[in-house]
């Protein structure tokens, strides 16, 4: 799932496979070539989070920033 958040959508390239249960919100760059896996949250509620190319997020991994 892709979730907008106060104005940013997450964006994804198009060689990058993100599994359906998997959750972005916010503001995320997902780069090329990247695999995020079932359960895995990457929030960017509160700051950019940029994964970059070739990156491996797996199973129930979550990715989130503090305020600043």
């Amino acid at each position: 799932m892709i979730y907008e958040f106060q104005g940013y959508k997450p964006v994804v390239h198009e060689s990058s496979f993100i599994h359906p249960q998997a959750v972005l919100t916010g503001n995320v760059i997902i780069g090329k070539s990247c695999y995020i896996g079932p359960g895995a949250a990457i929030r960017g509620d509160w700051g950019q989070i940029i994964i970059e190319d070739g990156c491996n997020v797996q199973e129930n991994c979550t990715i989130h920033m503090f305020p600043g």
